[in-house]
């Protein structure tokens, strides 16, 4: 008896989640679509964190095990088992060695007792040396290209920068539960992760500045599938929910004209399950991730694991993903070769465990 109540309290849980997720969605909408900041609004979060999950195609809505995981559903960092320190450098377009733009990210998530977590993150989007030209000279081409003491000589009047900044905190807590399968089989185990990021944003672009305050919100359900079934062969199964910007994120910004832009809501809906192999312990890892943002996505990823190395392949929005890792000890070094609309890109991320 004292099962079934556990379980009743921890489905509320979620199903409150639910429901925030959903209605945030419904009554929303309309107004997103119409925001003033447009498609590119906070841009900078639509570029992912940490190589794992990258190198799968983004489909990481319902995946656990990596603290950078936040990024994509702050519900799995009630799902890590040790103490943490992630980082990631992503050079963006041009040449790894000399990028047009730099991208970072570095993180701390701590396990607290019974099951909850916390978490700091930053990420940061840089652009330099951004140039300023002249204004043209004269009143139109036809008098640039009859008098060459009109034509501009190309050389820039001086350069300025594009920073991004988001600083994330974020809790997440773990309910076990049994899920209650009838008089004829025992109560089976599962696991109710839910999630929440509250994020600070900051920007410079030129002489203006801008700021804004985010929530991401999300969920999911962890089950081990040979428990409940009984059978050995069977391995883990998990659904995700995650929503970002649920709030309509407002940037804003210090002009004149005092403007203010909003971040679209994005929703996930993800699915994951793991299948140990026949050999040593090896794990095939399969994710499936639904994404509305401006498009209806579907992101597909698989992971192969074995004794400390793996291997990753995925398609996200654009193309084709891939990637490896490799966990020595204590730390951990995850790549990613990502397909981007402007670029194909590299990304290299690492984690350090701590603790036992």
């Amino acid at each position: 008896m004292k099962k079934i109540k556990i379980c009743k309290i921890s489905i509320r849980y979620l199903l409150c989640l639910l429901v925030l997720i959903v209605f945030a969605n419904v009554n929303a909408q309309d107004e997103t679509d119409n925001s003033s900041g447009g498609r590119y609004a906070g841009a900078s979060m639509e570029l992912g964190v940490g190589a794992r999950a990258l190198a799968i195609g983004g489909a990481a809505t319902a995946m656990s095990g990596s603290a950078d995981l936040f990024h994509y559903n702050p519900a799995s960092l009630a799902l890590i088992k040790n103490a943490a320190i992630s980082l990631m450098y992503a050079p963006s377009f041009e040449s790894f060695s000399s990028p047009l733009a730099n991208y970072h990210y570095a993180g701390f998530a701590y396990p607290l007792p019974g099951g909850g977590t916390l978490a700091l993150n930053w990420t940061r989007f840089a652009v330099d040396e951004i140039p300023i030209y002249p204004s043209p000279k004269g009143s139109s081409y036809a008098d640039r290209n009859s008098d060459k003491s009109l034509q501009p000589t190309g050389e820039a009047l001086g350069y300025f920068k594009d920073v991004e900044d988001v600083f994330y905190m974020s809790f997440a807590k773990n309910v076990k539960a049994y899920l209650p399968l009838g008089w004829l089989y025992e109560d089976a185990p599962i696991e109710i992760p839910f999630g929440m990021n509250f994020k600070v944003l900051r920007q410079k672009l030129y002489d203006a500045s801008a700021a804004g305050l985010g929530i991401d919100i999300g969920a999911m359900i962890k089950a081990d599938m040979a428990k409940i079934f009984d059978e050995k062969y069977l391995g883990d199964f998990a659904i995700g929910l995650s929503g970002l910007d649920v709030s309509q994120t407002a940037i804003n910004w210090d002009t004149e004209n005092e403007t203010t832009d909003h971040v679209k809501r994005t929703y996930s809906l993800g699915m994951y399950y793991g299948q140990k192999l026949w050999f040593s312990d090896a794990v095939v890892n399969l994710y499936w991730t639904r994404r509305k943002k401006y498009e209806l996505n579907e992101l597909y990823g698989m992971e192969f694991m074995f004794k400390g190395l793996a291997l990753r392949l995925g398609r996200n929005e654009v193309g084709m993903t891939t990637g490896a890792g490799l966990q020595f000890w204590k730390l951990i070094v995850d790549y990613a070769f990502v397909s981007n609309e402007l670029d194909d890109v590299h990304r290299v991320s690492c984690a350090f465990l701590l603790g036992r």
